[in-house]
């Protein structure tokens, strides 16, 4: 290709490019404004928790307070379902919701308080409602036979979705149940949106980080939100590589 073509290219080339990097800019911030949760007064999140993984500065990702990467039994949830057992009481042999306000009903003991403890613990608490009026030695079995809650994962994602929470759902499992990370996506910030109260936390996290096994992967509750950043150098590459055979067409008449 002689100079003066390669010249008339790169005249064509640059508005393009910067075109996309301007519509780059505009999605990735309309993802951003995606953890809000389309509320305008949940738009506050606290500035401790805006800290955010990148190359140049690895050490400054901000877990949210009140998530363990550890883990731990899964806590149950409003509008989980649970599979109650009683050995030798097939009265209470059932599958039992999770009403709005956390708890249960069964036959005999009535409501039974249930958000936020382990199924070991509820064994225990209807055990011992049993034991005071009906039975001498109950043998109780709990188990959660349906997730209530859900995760919203979207963004620079292969297949937003909305998806159910059960034991141990991490971040790195939340976006490969998305088909993980799409080609623009950006995998040094990947956000995580928290209502807590009248609020929306919102914590960044280096995917890539946990994925090598250098970063906690922080558990995901129900009501979250998941949103990948897209990475702005890729959706220039990928444009130019989907614009360059008609921009050097151009240039040979």
């Amino acid at each position: 290709m002689s100079l003066g073509s390669l010249l008339r290219l790169a005249v064509i080339m640059g508005p393009l490019i910067l075109v996309s990097c301007t519509n780059n800019s505009a999605a990735n911030n309309a993802a951003v404004a995606g953890v809000q949760m389309g509320a305008a007064e949940q738009s506050t999140a606290e500035p401790s928790a805006q800290a955010a993984r990148s190359p140049e500065h690895p050490e400054s990702a901000n877990a949210l307070a009140s998530v363990d990467p550890k883990g731990g039994d899964y806590r149950i949830a409003p509008y989980d379902a649970l599979q109650v057992a009683v050995f030798q009481v097939q009265d209470l042999n059932k599958t039992v919701d999770v009403a709005a306000d956390g708890t249960i009903a069964l036959p005999l003991i009535g409501k039974v308080p249930v958000a936020g403890k382990t199924t070991r613990e509820v064994e225990t608490a209807i055990g011992d409602r049993l034991r005071k009026k009906y039975l001498q030695s109950p043998d109780v079995s709990v188990s959660v036979a349906k997730y209530g809650q859900r995760v919203t994962v979207s963004g620079a994602v292969k297949n937003p979705q909305v998806i159910a929470v059960d034991a141990q759902l991490t971040l790195s499992e939340a976006v490969a149940r998305a088909g993980g990370l799409s080609d623009v996506g950006n995998g040094y910030r990947i956000h995580i949106a928290r209502r807590e109260g009248d609020r929306v936390r919102d914590a960044v996290y280096n995917l890539n980080d946990i994925q090598a096994g250098s970063a906690d992967d922080p558990t995901i509750k129900g009501g979250d939100i998941v949103v990948a950043e897209e990475n702005g150098a890729k959706v220039v590459l990928n444009s130019v590589k989907d614009l360059l055979p008609f921009a050097i067409i151009s240039t040979l008449f």
